[in-house]
Formats: structure tokens, sequence, C-alpha cells
């Protein structure tokens, strides 16, 4: 299951659940550019519990959370953004939004 409410994601401990985050404003990557899709406990985590280095088409976003990604994770929230790369020219990376939540829930059978 995934459930996706305004920037809010909450997604089925084990499940494998592709979702698009589409792109907008001036500040979009070209295609083919990388960006970072990162989710940790909290924003002020030192280590991302998920993290994946996506590709940019049609300024858009294609998500794949695996059974690897949740399996061993504890249910609850967790928190999650999306950073480009270098957009200014200075070397620095561009966060686009404020981190949102990423929940993971719980499951009721066994398979």
């Amino acid at each position: 299951m995934i459930e996706i409410n305004g920037r809010a994601i909450t997604v089925t401990r084990g499940d494998c659940l592709p979702f698009t985050i589409t792109l907008t404003g001036s500040d979009v990557p070209p295609d083919g550019e990388s960006v970072l899709f990162t989710v940790k406990e909290d924003a002020t985590s030192a280590k991302p519990v998920i993290e994946k280095r996506l590709e940019v088409e049609n300024s858009k976003v294609l998500v794949t959370i695996t059974n690897a990604d949740t399996k061993q994770l504890p249910f609850g929230n967790y928190e999650w953004d999306i950073r480009f790369p270098d957009m200014s020219g200075d070397g620095e990376p561009y966060t686009p939004m404020k981190p949102e939540k990423f929940t993971i829930a719980r499951v009721i059978g066994n398979v």
C-alpha cells in the first residue's frame, strides 16, 4: 500500500511501491541529471534509513521503495526530502522543499 497526502507519504513495510515525484519551478534539473531522495528518522539524523540517487526524466523522478528498503525498519514516522545537484554553479546542492512526513505502516498478514 502507498498513500500520498500532499507531500506526506505512507508505505506498508515490506512492499515494493513505485511512485512519481513531479518537479516544478524554475530550478528543476534537466533530464538525465541525478537527484537524491532521502528518508531519515528525523531531519537531525546523520544517517539515512533510505537513500536513492535517481534520474530526472521529463521533470519527474520515479522512486521505487523496495521490500529491502523497509522490511527491517521499525514502524513509525520518519522524514524525507529530495535534493538537487549544484543548480547555481557554486558547487552547493539545492533542497527545494522542507522535510516531509514518511510513515512506515504496520501490516497484519505474514507472507
